[in-house]
């Protein structure tokens, strides 16, 4: 299923790197796209993702997370 963030803070391409680093972790995540002009991360994800965890998580890197 294709999941779509809204991930505040995010000023560079570093700030999109720790976010995309954070997602490729998770090997039930893929297709992973993170946009800091936007302010979003697109991935797709099986049904074993929690995307409340996922945003928490991406929160305490220290870019403010939420599902779009």
């Amino acid at each position: 299923m294709e999941k779509k963030l809204s991930v505040d803070g995010m000023s560079c391409m570093h700030c999109s790197g720790k976010v995309k680093k954070y997602l490729e972790a998770n090997n039930a995540i893929s297709n992973i796209v993170v946009d800091h002009e936007k302010n979003e991360a697109l991935f797709s994800c099986d049904s074993s993702v929690n995307i409340d965890v996922i945003a928490k998580d991406i929160t305490e890197l220290g870019y403010p997370a939420k599902e779009k």
